[in-house]
Parts: C-alpha cells; sequence; structure tokens
C-alpha cells in the first residue's frame, strides 16, 4: 500500500446557518461544513497556489490539501484569512502508512534531522482510524524513543511542538519551533 501525498491536514467544525424561511419563522439550514471550509480553503489560497488540489479523506469534515507552495506559508495565510469552519490545520512535512513502528521510526529520523540533544519538546497529535493506534501509545513510544537522544518531553516550556495527524490509513507527520507552530490552527472542539 503505498501512502497519499498531502502537505496539510485541514478539519472543519460543524455548522448550521439560520434563515427565515419567508413566513416569519426562523428556519436551521444545515450546510455541509465540508463545503464551506473548502470554500474557506480556496478563498485563503486559491490565489497564492495555482497547484492547490483539495481531496477528501476517509473522515467526514476533514480534508487533505495538496501544495505547490510551502505548507508552512499555506498555513499562515489560512490563519491569517480568519476562517468561520476551519478549525485545525496542520502543516505536513512527511506522509507515512498508519502504523505505530512506522510512524515511531519517521518521528526519530524527523526528530534527528531538526533537534539537537538536550531539547525538549511538547506532542500535539489528531487520531482517527479502524486501526487499534491511540493518542498516548504514539506519545509514550515517541517519549521513549527521543529520550535515546537526549530529547525529553516538556509541556511547560518545550522548543519543539511534534504534530501526529492520524487519518485513518495515512499519518502526517511534522515537527516544528514551538514559536513556529503559533501558525498551526488548533482549535478543536
Amino acid at each position: 500500500m503505498t501512502t497519499e501525498k498531502f502537505d496539510l491536514v485541514v478539519k472543519f467544525e460543524n455548522s448550521s446557518k439560520k434563515g427565515e424561511n419567508g413566513n416569519g419563522n426562523i428556519k436551521i439550514e444545515e450546510i455541509p461544513d465540508e463545503l464551506l471550509g473548502i470554500e474557506e480553503i480556496e478563498f485563503a489560497l486559491n490565489g497564492k497556489d495555482p497547484e492547490l488540489y483539495i481531496k477528501e479523506s476517509e473522515l467526514f469534515n476533514v480534508v487533505l490539501v495538496e501544495l505547490g507552495t510551502d505548507s508552512l506559508e499555506a498555513a499562515k495565510q489560512l490563519k491569517k484569512s480568519n476562517p468561520q469552519i476551519i478549525s485545525r490545520v496542520v502543516p505536513i512535512s512527511k506522509v507515512v502508512k498508519t502504523d505505530l513502528l512506522e510512524i515511531v521510526n519517521s518521528l526519530k529520523v524527523l526528530a534527528s534531522d531538526k533537534m539537537d540533544p538536550g531539547d525538549n519538546f511538547t506532542f500535539d497529535s489528531f487520531v482517527v482510524t479502524q486501526k487499534n493506534i491511540e493518542s498516548n501509545d504514539i506519545l509514550k513510544r515517541v517519549e521513549k524513543e527521543l529520550k535515546k537522544f537526549g530529547m525529553y518531553l516538556d509541556e511547560s516550556n518545550p522548543k519543539w511542538k511534534i504534530y501526529v495527524e492520524v487519518i485513518g490509513e495515512n499519518t502526517g507527520l511534522n515537527i516544528l519551533k514551538t514559536k513556529t507552530s503559533q501558525i498551526c490552527i488548533s482549535n478543536s472542539k
């Protein structure tokens, strides 16, 4: 099985639109969040990325975005656009198949490329899959492996933020400096 290519994971919140039905009564019209969220992505990125490609994922209200430009810059543009439906945006640097060993090994490689011994990190994950993988299991394994390199989990003042986005059969990974990670949107309810 080959992994799917994507540069951003975007999650949408549920929404409804209130309006009058002509008789003075208020009706609530459910609008598919994905459609409104996709419009927000297109509005924020279309003019800036001619190679923008938005595709459905295995999950309702989550899309995967392929870009021709830098995923960090795209995440920054999305955040700057002040979206109403988008609740989570994470730039992805590597996609692997959803397998605990594969995720941990890939994060070890990413960490050794970006981080130095003595660096500390925090962990942010979004896990939705049919496979038996839990966010806490990933964190425990990553923490154990990165300790071998002298890198430590520190929720209070981390230098780095590790992102693991498990979307069905594919998992997106990234490690960002904590200051840079502020471009991500992460207000999932």
